[in-house]
């Protein structure tokens, strides 16, 4: 990475790979560049808004948890703490446009930010290609994310910082696929579904390890299906990337029902049952964002206007 900041961290979607990657399946995160955040100072530090007083808070509170010896001592890219300290003093707060508890990336974006901001030294921008530097990365990362979600992939904050799709193979190397014109190709389009209620990542992961312990949930089938939905995808293999989605979608929802929001549902099942659109998790669920994939004879916005439902077009 070379020393100019970048002005702003995108947040990110992860396309596949919800609650798998935990089985040490494979994922796709794309950075999600319609939404972002950067760092900014109040104009005045002792009438600022309330969004950057809370915001302030929370980077107060995530610097003590950096602090910490068992965090601060496992840091491969040590983080200048007493500058950041210094700037939290200063007001220092992350303005950001990215939704919160929707499955987007906000706590990624802060992380990267931070990181980009603050470390010190940095990797190099010339090594990111090579699987030992991005390991190492994405560990430091998910260290410093889990102060947020008690636990953290870190592919959240390293797709915001690289500002790459990514994809993670079950070995855990990542690799940097072009998807462009995929969607395009297959005439399919690729959108958000707005449940308007915000998800809680912790109690889900904590509820799905649950399930897994108790084998309410058959886990490596969730994962065979969603590498085969990846592999598709990589493949440009359109049959079967629609057959695997399709059949993953109804795993979801007859299988992960805490991750689906009851009013969603419903429309989850009518796509299903009528092969106009795909619907399934964007990241941890319980709310937020839901993925979903129609085909482009499908007038997906008068049909999720009908359904009372907000749907935000995306551009993969």
């Amino acid at each position: 990475m070379n020393s100019t900041e970048p002005a702003s961290f995108p947040g990110k979607i992860l396309l596949l790979g919800e609650y798998s990657i935990i089985l040490g399946g494979e994922a796709i995160t794309v950075p999600l560049e319609r939404f972002s955040g950067s760092f900014e100072y109040p104009a005045n530090n002792t009438d600022a808004p309330d969004f950057a007083r809370q915001s302030n808070q929370a980077i107060r509170e995530f610097l003590g948890y950096l602090q910490s010896p068992e965090i601060r001592n496992v840091m491969s890219y040590p983080l200048d703490l007493d500058l950041l300290e210094k700037e939290t003093t200063n007001g220092l707060f992350f303005s950001s446009t990215i939704p919160q508890g929707y499955g987007a990336g906000s706590s990624g974006a802060l992380v990267a930010a931070l990181f980009s901001r603050f470390a010190n030294p940095k990797p190099d921008i010339a090594s990111l290609h090579e699987p030992d530097t991005l390991r190492t990365l994405r560990t430091q990362l998910s260290r410093m994310e889990s102060f947020f979600h008690g636990s953290s992939s870190g592919l959240d904050p390293l797709t915001s910082l690289l500002r790459k799709t990514l994809h993670v193979q079950a070995s855990g190397k990542i690799n940097f696929p072009d998807l462009s014109g995929f969607f395009q190709q297959t005439h399919t389009r690729v959108f958000l579904l707005d449940t308007g209620i915000t998800g809680n990542t912790k109690p889900l992961v904590e509820g799905f390890r649950q399930q897994l312990a108790t084998q309410q949930l058959n886990g490596e089938l969730l994962k065979g299906l969603n590498n085969e939905v990846v592999h598709a995808l990589l493949n440009r293999d359109p049959i079967y990337f629609s057959d695997f989605l399709a059949q993953l979608s109804l795993f979801q929802l007859e299988n992960m029902k805490p991750m689906i929001p009851e009013p969603v549902s419903p429309i989850w099942r009518k796509g299903l049952e009528t092969g106009q659109w795909t619907l399934k998790l964007c990241g941890s669920g319980g709310g937020g964002y839901v993925l979903g994939f129609a085909p482009e004879t499908t007038d997906i916005e008068a049909v999720m206007q009908a359904e009372g439902m907000k749907l935000l077009a995306l551009e993969v």
